[in-house]
């Protein structure tokens, strides 16, 4: 199934169950919480829901309101538009009345009858707010029906639905308020609401059986809405935390629509990119007093390294400068020895590339905006970073040759089957020696332009300490000294792509050379050559049939950005090399076989057909295709400040 262009939007008809559930919306509410599920309407995870409800932003995501049962009854027959999976069934069917999908702004769902009846859908969350608003615009004659499916449970794992206990809400906006460990509203503009409770069970999620997850949960319904139609009719319906009126919803929906199309930016703009640039705001969430980025959608924290290296694509190449800077000023107040949270929402340090890939998120914004004030606000910050990478952290300490030596488990690398990682990678590994070389270089340049004292000379010591990484026998880098590792991966080409690299142009060709032929795939990079004996092609299974192939092979969308920085530094910002890029780029900007609409996913699997997997929609995967398109494959990326190539 392919999708239709409509200017920057995307439309879909499905034609069967299958087609339907391989494609997934997700609207999200600035808070952590979201709403998603397939386009055909059946919840396929645990985690899908109308609304997910983040109760202590971003963090403690909560499943409220699993999905809503439509049926229009009229003289001709009754006609289920719903869908769920039971054990050896799909029932209601209500897919074979979908006439369309589309996101025009929000996600929108088009029923059409056998007796020409048309039922509009449109799903859409409040910013700011736990609240999702269900909106129904119906051509037809007849008694419309509304049955809601509750949980209250954490997104992460099905569960048997608890009995809630409802209080009648009554007047304009009539419906119910509902408690049982939650406290929220379901509530109508329009629709009379009919108290009478049932239970649904076996409810069966056939993505999580897939991972090997629990995948068979009970929902609780109180009653349902019910409305006359008589021709033409609108109505809404609200399920929330934090208000208990359905008034003003389609006043709502328009502020909405308004703030989604004006994310989008200039309307010059590619309109693939576009589209991104509004999908990119879906990880921009609150965080105390400040603001963060979601690492995924749907079930990833707000993570420290993805946070860094999606941060230019995702706020700077959208000109969104306070939210970058408000971003940045979080994860520097939240900075522990020297060390940026790895998962925030865990308050876990185990990362030692985290803070390293902080200095290239401050080095691009002051590229973009060129923000004195804030560079000196953020400088003790990056100073007392690069003072403890230059002796000891938890996880590192600095070596007579200048290079940082790291712990097992502490790069992006980092998944572990059990209690061993499948990665280790612990010793010298190349992408991290890359970026303390240019952080270095970033403090140096920072110091200079606020006056304030550095010596270049430990800088100096990792430039020529940092060529042992150099592999003559394959002209490209070992992954690992001293060790030696010559496996080939993805981390060498980070190395060569950042603003300050130690490697030289004809080091950085080999590079590329050896990348394109073992690891470029139309999806991203592998994360190893298939060549090797270790190489997983196939990203399925279970946790740790998973975990075991995540960086074993596995295709990552986010590695594209690098590559193609580092393609433009070898061939020059050529247009020829520049069509290039933007040739690269365009399956990843097309957003097709994309399992999330309008956003990009976090990984393929190695083999071909490259099966897309993980996250529906990945912070880092928007974010480095955004930036690689704007700074390499588009003119005028030369008008950065510093380090555009």
């Amino acid at each position: 199934m392919s999708p239709d262009m409509d200017g920057p939007e995307l439309r879909f008809r499905p034609k069967s169950y299958e087609e339907g559930t391989g494609r997934e919306w997700l609207v999200t509410n600035g808070l952590g919480g979201y709403a998603s599920s397939t386009i055909i309407g059946a919840n396929t995870r645990s985690y899908h829901g109308l609304l997910v409800a983040a109760t202590d932003p971003p963090a403690e995501r909560t499943l409220l309101l699993s999905s809503l049962d439509e049926e229009l009854t009229t003289e001709s027959g009754d006609y289920q538009l719903a869908c769920h999976q039971y054990p050896g069934t799909v029932y209601p069917q209500g897919f074979r009345h979908l006439a369309e999908f589309r996101r025009d702004p929000v996600p929108t769902f088009v029923y059409k009858t056998g007796d020409g009846a048309v039922v509009e859908k449109r799903v859409y969350m409040i910013h700011g707010e736990n609240t999702t608003v269900v909106r129904y615009d119906i051509d037809g004659q007849g008694l419309f029906r509304v049955v809601p499916h509750l949980n209250c449970r954490s997104f992460h794992v099905a569960s048997p639905a608890p009995w809630m206990e409802q209080t009648p809400l009554e007047g304009e906006g009539s419906g119910v308020r509902l408690r049982s460990g939650c406290d929220f509203s379901l509530v109508s503009d329009r629709g009379r609401y009919v108290p009478e409770e049932h239970r649904y069970q076996n409810l069966e999620y056939d993505l999580e059986r897939r991972r090997g997850l629990a995948w068979r949960e009970d929902s609780f319904s109180p009653g349902w809405f019910e409305v006359d139609i008589d021709g033409r009719a609108s109505f809404s319906i609200v399920a929330s935390l934090d208000r208990d009126s359905a008034a003003g919803a389609l006043d709502l929906l328009k502020e909405e629509a308004e703030r989604v199309e004006g994310l989008k930016g200039n309307r010059r703009r590619d309109p693939r990119f576009r589209l991104l640039s509004a999908a990119a705001d879906a990880f921009l969430v609150k965080r105390g007093a400040g603001m963060s980025i979601i690492a995924g959608y749907h079930w990833f924290n707000d993570w420290g390294r993805d946070a860094m290296i999606s941060l230019p694509g995702l706020l700077l190449t959208t000109r969104r400068f306070d939210e970058a800077r408000a971003v940045l000023a979080t994860f520097a107040a939240a900075m522990k020895d020297g060390l940026l949270p790895n998962d925030f929402g865990a308050q876990g340090y185990n990362t030692i590339d985290a803070a390293l890939w902080f200095f290239w998120a401050v080095q691009r914004y002051w590229a973009y905006a060129g923000d004195k004030e804030f560079l000196r606000e953020i400088y003790p910050s990056l100073s007392a970073i690069a003072s403890r990478y230059a002796g000891e952290t938890p996880g590192s300490r600095s070596d007579s040759d200048g290079l940082i030596s790291s712990k097992p488990g502490l790069t992006w690398m980092d998944a572990k089957v059990g209690e061993a990682f499948v990665t280790p990678r612990a010793g010298k590994a190349c992408e991290i020696n890359a970026l303390w070389y240019n952080a270095l270089l970033v403090m140096e340049i920072f110091s200079g332009e606020l006056e304030e004292e550095w010596d270049p000379s430990l800088a100096e010591k990792v430039a020529e300490g940092y060529q042992r990484f150099w592999n003559p026998e394959r002209g490209c880098l070992f992954d690992l000294i001293d060790a030696k590792d010559p496996a080939i991966r993805p981390n060498q080409v980070i190395a060569a792509s950042l603003p300050f690299t130690p490697l030289d142009s004809d080091q950085i060709r080999g590079i590329v050379e050896v990348a394109t032929e073992e690891l470029l795939t139309p999806w991203g990079l592998r994360t190893l050559s298939p060549q090797d004996p270790a190489y997983r092609g196939r990203y399925e299974g279970g946790p740790a049939e998973r975990d075991g192939a995540y960086h074993q092979g596995t295709v990552w969308p986010w590695l594209m950005g690098p590559y193609v920085t580092a393609l433009v530094k070898a061939g020059g910002k050529t247009k020829k090399v520049r069509d290039e890029a933007r040739r690269l780029l365009g399956p990843l900007m097309d957003l097709e076989d994309q399992i999330g609409v309008g956003t990009i996913c976090e990984v393929f699997d190695g083999d071909e057909p490259h099966r897309p997997g993980g996250c529906i929609s990945q912070a880092w995967s928007v974010g480095e295709t955004m930036r690689a398109w704007s700074e390499d494959a588009m003119a005028g990326s030369q008008r950065l400040r510093i380090g555009s190539g």
